[in-house]
Formats: C-alpha cells, structure tokens, sequence
C-alpha cells in the first residue's frame, strides 16, 4: 500500500496555532502547508513534542498529513516518542483506509527489521503498540511471521536478558507493569514451540530463569 497516495487528500490546516515560544512562525506555516516540504527535523520535533503544544483540532489533521514521513523516521530511527501523539490525533477517527495503511506499514516495517539488531525490532514493536496502547496484538504478530525462527529467538533471548536486568519497555501511555505483555508472551506456547524447534536451549533458559 502507497501510503504517500493513501493519504495525499489529508486537507491542509493553512495557520497552526502551536507553541510560538518553542517553533517560530516559519515553522508552524511549514507544518501548515505541503507535508513534502517540511523538513526531517521539523517532522520528528512535531511527533516527538508534547501534545499539549498543539490545538487538538489542528493536531490530527497535520498528523495524518506527516504520517508517511513520521513512519519513514521511525524505520530509519526506532524512537516510541514518534508514535506517541496518535492518541491525541484521534487515530481511532481517522478513515479505515488510512488506519489499516498504519497499520499494514508497522507490520512490514517490524518484519523487515528482524534481519538486523534485535534491539530495533524491539523499538519498533514497542513504538507500534502506540496505535492502541496495547503490546500484545504486535507480540502476536510476530507469532504470524514465518521464515523468521532464528530471528524471533534471537528477539525473544534480548528480551529475557533486559527484562532479567530490570529493563521495561518504553511505553508512552505508561501502563502499571510495562514488562507483563512481554513476559506473558516470553513464556508462551507459540513461542516455546518455536524455540523447541530450534533447539535453542539457550534462549529457553534464560526465559526459565525471569
């Protein structure tokens, strides 16, 4: 899915009534007008700013225009701050196409980082459970993916020695106990299976010893 077409009728808001102490007027007309112009800067400053910065009316509208650039940083720079305003965008309100278009990229996006440092995929799973405020649907997820055993290990052998060393997840909405979807899953059927059929004892014992 193109998300450049999907969501290239998102209308402009023309003025942005932000923080003029923190964004000079050069920069709110900017987040006003083409999403294309704005600079990378200008775009990960937007998402990662504190909602309260921004008129609620206008926020959602300026979000779903950057969507496309917000999610090309965070593949090129996991960072769950990216991801954190969707709440107060009203992502649950925008259309179905441009949901599932989120969606279907943060998958791609997670499956595609499995290939590299466990640490970015962990980043990545954590910054896309922002879209609900739930882990649990993106640990499932990675139930689905296929081909991808000796990576998910890997993952899953990360995670047990963060969460070993007193590590939690960086979670926005700041749930009471971060770390309880990741040990949940950590110790689930669908992945013991898939570790039993690697053999990876290793890995098997040190979500034993959590």
């Amino acid at each position: 899915m193109d998300l450049g077409q999907v969501f290239a009728g998102v209308p402009r808001v023309g003025r942005v009534d932000g923080c003029a102490y923190c964004y000079p007027q050069s920069d709110l007309d900017l987040l006003g007008g083409d999403p294309a112009l704005v600079p990378d800067e200008l775009v990960g400053a937007f998402a990662r700013e504190v909602t309260d910065h921004w008129p609620r009316e206008q926020y959602g509208l300026v979000w779903r225009g950057l969507a496309p650039r917000i999610l090309g940083l965070l593949e090129s720079s996991p960072d769950a701050l990216l991801l954190r305003g969707l709440t107060y965008a009203r992502f649950s309100t925008w259309p179905a196409e441009e949901q599932a278009a989120v969606r279907g990229e943060l998958r791609a996006m997670v499956t595609r980082a499995l290939a590299g440092p466990p640490l970015a995929v962990a980043g990545l799973v954590c910054a896309a459970a922002h879209v609900d405020h739930d882990l649990r649907p993106w640990l499932s997820y990675l139930d689905t993916v296929t081909g991808a055993d000796a990576e998910i290990a890997r993952l899953a052998r990360f995670w047990a020695g963060d969460l070993a060393a007193g590590g939690e997840p960086s979670l926005w909405w700041f749930p009471p106990d971060p770390a309880a979807p990741i040990r949940d899953w950590l110790c689930s059927d669908a992945l013991h299976e898939r570790l039993s059929r690697l053999d990876d004892r290793d890995t098997l014992l040190a979500i034993a010893e959590l």
